[in-house]
């Protein structure tokens, strides 16, 4: 994940606008737009300040990585991950419509429930399918994933690419089960995000505005 990105996560899985978040960084919000675009790159000193501000704080973490795996078979190419990552429970639960309005995926658009199995492993497929390492990151949880994998339709290339990561989850949970404090970011970040202590206050709101919460 790049450094812009990660600011994007951080806000998003705060609630935050950039104004709000903006404020509560002691920056500016065309500032945090030029970071978030990518167009300008904060110190790391900076970027932890906006980071600890929408309630994590950066940590060093083995690096994701997604490969883009070429067609074959009449399939078009599609993207493959190196580690799987955690959501959090209310993004991984959430209601989403897909495709986005900026992707141009064959399905048509409807709304899925992920907190219902079926309509879950349905989206699970779609992304797999046609979905960009955003989408990945966005919408599929890897616990979730493991746990669905054999109910999922997936064309023969698809489920032979990501299958020798499943089984390696697998073998690695039954050794070793590692607990995941609750509001990590995607792990494989090359930072991470943790939860701070000043997340309890941007949760109750007290440093939002009606207004910021209503954009």
């Amino acid at each position: 994940m790049s450094g812009h990105s990660l600011l994007v996560y951080a806000r998003r899985a705060a609630g935050l606008t950039q104004a709000a978040l903006a404020r509560l960084a002691g920056t500016s919000q065309p500032t945090l737009s030029a970071y978030e675009r990518g167009t300008k790159s904060p110190s790391l000193a900076v970027a932890d300040r906006i980071v600890e501000a929408a309630g994590h704080h950066l940590e060093a973490v083995p690096n994701l990585e997604f490969v883009e795996v070429p067609g074959q078979h009449g399939l078009h190419p599609f993207w493959l991950a190196n580690e799987l990552w955690r959501l959090d429970p209310a993004r991984a639960f959430s209601t989403v419509l897909l495709p986005g309005p900026d992707d141009h995926w064959p399905a048509p658009r409807r709304l899925y429930y992920l907190h219902e199995r079926n309509d879950r492993a349905r989206a699970y497929e779609l992304i797999l399918r046609d979905g960009s390492p955003s989408d990945l990151l966005d919408y599929v949880d890897g616990v979730l994933l493991v746990d669905i994998w054999k109910d999922l339709d997936l064309p023969g290339p698809i489920r032979r690419a990501w299958q020798p990561l499943i089984r390696k989850t697998l073998r690695t949970s039954r050794q070793r089960p590692v607990p995941r404090p609750e509001g990590d970011g995607p792990p494989g970040a090359l930072l991470g995000l943790r939860p701070s202590q000043r997340s309890q206050y941007l949760q109750l709101g007290k440093h939002m505005s009606e207004d910021d919460r209503s954009s």
